[in-house]
């Protein structure tokens, strides 16, 4: 009986020791893990009702914008497309368009742009649009930019035959 009862203060010490490990890993780990979280996506908002092949359609808040053309003069399905990309106080290391069916899913299209040589802030890139069996068919444009880690996003819509 009394082996038992020097036993329980080793015990507890054992206990108290493991709780302060615990709590010191998690003030140290928690942070670590905090800071491998996705990056925040910040996303422009678009002017509605802009034709894209007429001029560029523009998205922005208060400090910058990204604008979008359609370098075509009619917009079809199964025809290479030029599309350019205008940013406005944004730093890119990368401009993709990833382009949606609005109403049905067509497939990943999702394209690269290319810097315009001579032009700082001028995108540039090829699309082809899948084609759609009900004839006319709306699309979403999303321009994604990434800055060391940083994404900006403009969503355009246009449609297609």
């Amino acid at each position: 009986m009394n082996q038992t009862k020097g036993k329980r203060p080793h015990l507890l010490q054992v206990v108290i020791i493991l709780a302060i490990i615990l709590g010191l890993g998690s003030i140290i780990y928690v942070p670590k893990l905090l800071q491998n979280t996705p990056p925040q996506t910040r996303i422009l908002q678009s002017t509605p009702e802009c034709e894209l092949t007429q001029s560029f359609c523009e998205a922005r808040d208060n400090l910058s914008a990204i604008s979008l053309k359609i370098n075509n003069q009619a917009i079809s399905a199964a025809t290479p497309l030029t599309f350019e990309v205008k940013l406005e106080n944004i730093a890119a290391d990368q401009v993709m368009l990833d382009l949606k069916g609005r109403d049905m899913f067509m497939g990943l299209n999702q394209v690269m742009l290319s810097k315009v040589a001579g032009q700082d802030d001028l995108w540039q890139g090829e699309v082809v649009l899948g084609v759609c069996t009900t004839g006319k068919m709306t699309w979403v444009t999303s321009v994604i930019t990434e800055h060391q880690g940083r994404l900006t996003q403009a969503d355009f819509f246009f449609d297609a035959q």
